[in-house]
């Protein structure tokens, strides 16, 4: 702790300096309230002593304008008086002093009255975290909703489109119904990763660990994508080792998160490119087997918003080659997801190239 004492007497000032070296404190002086206010501001103290009667700037004037600056603004301010009326007290208290102490005082009473200065001070503080952490959360909270409302308004607006087109144009019906099937898929996808998303920030799993086959679970997941990369003319490419043991895991967690980083991978691939996934066994860094997921597609992510890709609601501007649309929630889940299972994922995006690689822990039989 760092305690700034601003006194003119020489003698009290170094009587002060003593007592504050042998309560374990750091210490620095001044001998004017001018050069006070500047290692104030220099150094920040964890508090401040200061005398009242002092030549040219008084110690009312150091307080008034280390209040009037946001950087010294809180640091507690304990005046040292001669004597102390309720008038002066009140004066000091109306600028924002903390306490006084009476010359002279004794060791006892200083180091008494800057520990309680501090421990009060320390309290503050954290009150004031505990604000500033609520004020946070709502404002998220107002953020989310407002997403959340206009990603829901625009399934429905264009649902109303093409119902509006579908009555004047009935010649054109079937592709207006297309239309609206798939802003109600669109919303429908939003609400199921609002309710996972909700349901794993709860600390409750999607599923309960059970035998999992886990060649069963990648050929069923990989052949559905097969399809859809052969319509976009891209190229999945599934690197699978010769044997995958039988794991106990929720299935429906892990099927998800290949689904969704399988689905962004298609999204984000121009027709043409390349797609692939590779499954290894490995070691964690706790010695633990894992399983190594690497989802690869040729695509880049510029550098600045990597950063941002697993915030909740979050689209890479103007990467969607295919138009698709999205609910800008798929990588949020994902990260959920990988950490409910005690996992870990990183991603890097560099050459051409974005590259997902998930471990797992897994149990077997």
């Amino acid at each position: 702790m760092k305690i700034l004492v601003i006194e003119d007497e020489k003698d009290v000032r170094l009587n002060i300096l003593e007592i504050l070296a042998s309560g374990g404190f750091d210490s620095i002086n001044a001998d004017n309230g001018l050069t006070g206010i500047q290692l104030a501001k220099e150094r920040s103290p964890d508090l401040i002593i200061c005398d009242i009667k002092m030549p040219d700037f008084d110690g009312y004037n150091v307080l008034e304008a280390l209040r009037q600056d946001p950087k010294t603004a809180m640091i507690p301010f304990i005046f040292l008086t001669a004597k102390a009326d309720k008038a002066d007290m009140r004066h000091g208290m109306n600028l924002g002093a903390d306490d006084y102490l009476t010359k002279p005082f004794r060791r006892v009473e200083l180091l008494d009255t800057i520990a309680a200065r501090l421990k009060r001070h320390h309290a503050q503080v954290e009150i004031q975290k505990k604000v500033d952490e609520l004020q946070q959360i709502n404002s998220q909270k107002n953020d989310l909703l407002n997403t959340i409302t206009h990603d829901l308004r625009a399934p429905l607006t264009t649902i109303k489109v093409a119902l509006q087109l579908m009555d004047a144009m009935p010649d054109n019906r079937r592709q207006y119904v297309e239309i609206a099937l798939n802003a109600c898929d669109q919303g429908d996808e939003l609400i199921q990763n609002l309710l996972d998303l909700y349901q794993l920030e709860s600390g409750e799993a999607l599923a309960p660990p059970e035998p999992l086959n886990l060649r069963e679970l990648l050929r069923k997941t990989t052949d559905a994508f097969q399809v859809r990369t052969r319509d976009c003319q891209q190229l999945l490419k599934v690197n699978l080792p010769e044997t995958l043991p039988v794991i106990v895991a929720d299935g429906v967690s892990l099927r998800r998160i290949l689904v969704e980083l399988l689905n962004n991978a298609c999204k984000y691939t121009r027709s043409g490119g390349e797609i692939c996934l590779k499954v290894r066994e490995a070691t964690g860094l706790d010695q633990r087997p894992v399983l190594k997921f690497t989802i690869a597609n040729e695509s880049e992510i510029p550098a600045r918003n990597l950063p941002h890709i697993f915030d909740k609601f979050y689209r890479v501007p103007g990467s969607d080659r295919w138009q698709k649309g999205g609910t800008g929630l798929g990588l949020a889940l994902v990260k959920k997801l990988v950490e409910q299972l005690q996992g870990s994922i990183i991603v890097n995006s560099e050459k051409g190239w974005t590259t997902f690689t998930i471990e797992l822990p897994y149990e077997t039989l």
